[in-house]
């Protein structure tokens, strides 16, 4: 991957990051913490730019790298950002390893029901749901209109539910 074709993900990787890391940290962690963790991640991507084009998706790997990232920044008392346990609820308080399995099984027939989508369908509800783009970001990136996008969404969805439901019988 040369320069040019990395400066022009870079910025919708940072976004990206920076949504998942302000997710990650607690409310008591310094405001520069998801900046922090998007430079690093793109620093280490950009050191690995050789590489890139061997992986199916740079997205998928600066995710990892970035939620790695934050991890060993929140348990590295040094760093500034620490979290205490008292800042989380006692494992009581979770769902039972019934709902955990239920709900684990309901996440693993979606990802099926995703894979089988046809490939447009599957970009729209990752950019709309997973990437959390505006309708008009979407229309922008694709070269459609707004009302286009709104009406491919939901003929997406309501495949996901039908397959969902179908699933269930």
């Amino acid at each position: 991957m040369d320069r040019k074709e990395f400066e022009a993900i870079a910025p919708s990787i940072r976004e990206s990051i920076i949504r998942m890391t302000r997710r990650l940290a607690p409310d008591n962690t310094d405001t520069g913490f998801p900046d922090d963790v998007a430079q690093d991640t793109l620093l280490k991507l950009w050191t690995q730019r050789d590489r890139l084009d061997s992986y199916r998706s740079i997205e998928a790997l600066a995710m990892t790298i970035a939620r790695n990232r934050a991890i060993d920044l929140l348990r590295s008392e040094k760093s500034g950002y620490h979290v205490s346990l008292d800042d989380y609820d006692s494992p009581d308080s979770g769902p039972s390893p019934d709902e955990s399995l239920e709900a684990t099984e309901a996440e693993n027939r979606l990802t099926h029901i995703m894979a089988s989508l046809p490939s447009a369908q599957q970009a729209l509800i990752r950019m709309r749901h997973i990437e959390e783009m505006d309708i008009d970001d979407i229309a922008n990136v694709t070269g459609s209109t707004p009302g286009a996008i709104r009406v491919a969404l939901s003929r997406a969805r309501n495949h996901i539910k039908e397959l969902f439901l179908q699933q269930d019988i």
